[in-house]
């Protein structure tokens, strides 16, 4: 979604107020697709066609449900001012994540195991977590594991062009997520909003970023390189051609959060099995999905990370050399 701005605040709401009759007309329009893919199992074993068919209605209508249980949280509390408020869209969040991922499951195998028991770091301190950024629902399953393992729902930084999404757009605005903009050149914008969000962490909570700000694929890796060439900055390129598996990690939000946030204790998180569908016909071409999605992560404590500028950008580079090994060995 790189390049796609996020829509005029008229155009959002709008699109909250149709988003059910368009969840609607889209799920008739599917529904042929969805009766042929069922017959069409009969010779296609794995049911691609079905499956993913039936996997993206449930995707339109889990969205409807944040929508609509947004709204019933509205009308319980139009001002905002209950003292469950945050709590009651957290919950309402983690439900329709369960189920995204129960049904991701059922429908295609995403099978989300740990590769080590995560170490959330102190309870009593924020957690920043920088995550590997690639394969089909990648954020989903991160956001999915910290909340159901750590009990830490996290706050997230994604591009605003997510705003497109109502659903997304209305739930993850009230609870406080940084929608960053995914054009280029708007990195003063991009940094305000990720240090906005640290500015006001409390101890449990957490935010999560995704250091290389677009899922990795072979191409987007080629072209970071030719881009580098091109420009003259041959020593990051030589960096970025040693990184198989990642894109080397943008250091701007990093510095942000840490020079903020001192406090506050940090995890990486490596994830493999499903980075190499970089594309919807490799998605489709692996349903159901053989591999589960191995995640493993390293916590390090707040007094073990660096807070210079200069010092972070080299300890997150040495970490996503690290994410990049591992996913070598995993993938």
């Amino acid at each position: 979604m790189g390049g796609l701005g996020p829509p005029p605040l008229i155009v959002r709401r709008a699109l909250r107020l149709v988003w059910p009759v368009l969840a609607a007309i889209t799920t008739l329009a599917c529904l042929p697709l969805l009766v042929v893919g069922a017959i069409w199992s009969l010779v296609d074993r794995r049911a691609r066609l079905f499956r993913a068919t039936g996997l993206v209605l449930l995707g339109v209508w889990l969205d409807v449900q944040l929508l609509v249980g947004c709204w019933r949280l509205w009308l319980a509390d139009p001002r905002g001012q209950s003292p469950t408020w945050r709590r009651d869209h957290e919950e309402l969040l983690v439900r329709v994540l369960d189920t995204a991922m129960r049904l991701g499951r059922k429908w295609v195998g995403l099978d989300v195991r740990l590769d080590t028991v995560m170490d959330f770091g102190d309870p009593q301190r924020p957690l920043i977590a920088f995550a590997r950024h690639a394969g089909p629902a990648d954020s989903l399953a991160v956001a999915w594991l910290l909340s159901r393992t750590a009990g830490r729902l996290p706050r997230i930084v994604l591009a605003d062009a997510l705003r497109w999404d109502p659903g997304i757009d209305l739930i993850l605005t009230r609870l406080g997520s940084a929608f960053v903009p995914s054009a280029s050149g708007a990195g003063d914008d991009r940094i305000s909003g990720v240090r906005r969000l640290a500015d006001t962490l409390d101890p449990r909570d957490a935010l999560l970023i995704f250091p290389e700000g677009e899922n990795w694929t072979p191409a987007r890796r080629r072209r970071l390189i030719d881009r580098l060439r091109q420009a003259g900055h041959h020593a990051r390129a030589r960096q970025a051609e040693l990184l198989r598996n990642v894109l080397p990690p943008k250091t701007k939000g990093a510095i942000a959060t840490l020079t903020a946030r001192p406090d506050a204790d940090v995890m990486i998180v490596a994830h493999a099995g499903l980075g190499e569908l970089a594309g919807p016909r490799a998605i489709f071409d692996a349903i159901p999905f053989q591999q589960p999605f191995l995640v493993h992560t390293w916590t390090y404590l707040a007094d073990q990370v660096p807070r210079d500028p200069a010092a972070i950008e080299a300890w997150l580079t040495a970490r996503w050399s690290e994410i990049d090994a591992w996913v070598e060995g995993h993938e």
